[in-house]
């Protein structure tokens, strides 16, 4: 059938396209950032389990949102001030990238449900399983 990857396995593939689309970038989100995420999500709903696809074709906002954090973070700890200290400067050095990402958010999740109904449709909707779960018998 192919590769098929558990529902945190596509997750994290997701997040690692949008990480490397912000180092792409930089500071500044734009084309290259967009493309990175919207083929991660599009990679990650091709290649999750049928029964996962509902969890990861919606995931690239949040995602995009614990990698933006993770990036302010990381930013603030490299500058030597503090990663936690003060919550309006943390929000305030967090905020600019979720307004510049916002546009390519829903570019990928739009991506996404468009592969997730693709599946669906081509698929059939009776193979739609638990890997823990027996197989049905024909007759």
């Amino acid at each position: 059938m192919g590769v098929e990857l558990p529902s945190l396995a596509a997750l994290a593939v997701l997040a690692v396209f949008a990480q490397t689309g912000i180092w792409a970038d930089g500071d500044e989100l734009g084309w290259a950032f967009g493309v990175w995420l919207v083929a991660g999500a599009v990679v990650s709903s091709a290649l999750v389990r049928r029964v996962g696809l509902w969890t990861v074709a919606p995931a690239p906002p949040v995602v995009f949102v614990v990698v933006a954090v993770g990036n302010a973070a990381w930013r603030r700890q490299s500058l030597r001030q503090s990663s936690w200290g003060s919550g309006r400067e943390f929000v305030a050095d967090a905020v600019p990238w979720l307004v510049a990402g916002f546009p390519w958010l829903a570019a990928s999740a739009g991506a996404a449900l468009v592969v997730a109904a693709v599946r669906i449709v081509l698929g059939g909707r009776g193979k739609c399983r638990s890997s823990s779960t027996a197989p049905a018998v024909d007759g």
